[in-house]
């Protein structure tokens, strides 16, 4: 009986998670990919998506952070908004 309600936890975890489309928010650290004369934090398109700050290693340091949400249905994420961009301030479990 155990191994039956696992096999239905498990399929109800993947109908949840991969045809039930949802909205993802998350932090992602930013790469300054512009000029270096004119950096300033008015160039939004100056900065690439470098990865998200779960992923963020002890000791690395990067440019910016952005929140990122995305729409992901079946498997693929699509980024819709880039917002609440701020200074680099390194995650309390990487530093």
């Amino acid at each position: 009986m155990a191994d039956l309600l696992a096999k239905v936890k498990a399929a109800a975890l993947f109908i949840w998670e991969f045809l039930i489309p949802h909205v993802v928010t998350e932090d992602v650290a930013l790469e300054y990919v512009g000029d270096d004369i004119s950096t300033d934090w008015t160039e939004w398109s100056s900065y690439s998506i470098a990865c998200c700050m779960a992923d963020v290693q002890p000791g690395e340091v990067f440019d910016a952070v952005a929140e990122v949400e995305s729409l992901t249905w079946l498997g693929i994420g699509i980024t819709y908004r880039i917002g609440n961009f701020r200074p680099w301030q390194a995650p309390r479990s990487a530093a």
